[in-house]
């Protein structure tokens, strides 16, 4: 299992923060694209462009103003293998650990195992701060 140092971990949750995307949308895709665990059916529904099922599956407190926000985070963050179908989906799950890493990397949603390392090294204070486990 691809473990996230918190600086990492940090960076994710900021492009979550930027977009104003409810912790709890939040965390079923952290969870979904770093570990490649199965969102559940109403975020599957989300990530393979199903408003049908996904309003047929969602909340009923879940807002429309917090489905923007998760749909335009999508769009300008996610990796595109991600989502986009229901086949796509079910790719994204099939990856490995490092295989998933490498395209959370490539669409600059994590740092690189050596960046992990050397922000550990040096420490950042701003993160230090506002990190919560």
């Amino acid at each position: 299992m691809t473990r996230l140092n918190k600086y990492s971990k940090h960076k994710f949750e900021q492009s979550l923060k930027l977009w104003r995307v409810a912790s709890d949308f939040g965390d079923p895709m952290y969870n979904y694209l770093v570990y490649g665990f199965s969102p559940g059916s109403f975020f599957t529904a989300v990530l393979a462009n199903d408003f049908y099922d996904a309003m047929s599956r969602s909340h009923p407190v879940n807002s429309v103003t917090a489905l923007k926000a998760l749909v335009g985070w999508m769009r300008d963050c996610m990796p595109k293998e991600a989502y986009g179908s229901y086949h796509l989906v079910e790719e994204w799950l099939k990856l490995t650990d490092q295989q998933r890493r490498t395209v959370l990397e490539e669409n600059n949603l994590i740092y690189t195992a050596k960046q992990e390392t050397w922000l550990a090294v040096k420490g950042d204070p701003i993160i230090e701060e506002d990190y919560q486990f």
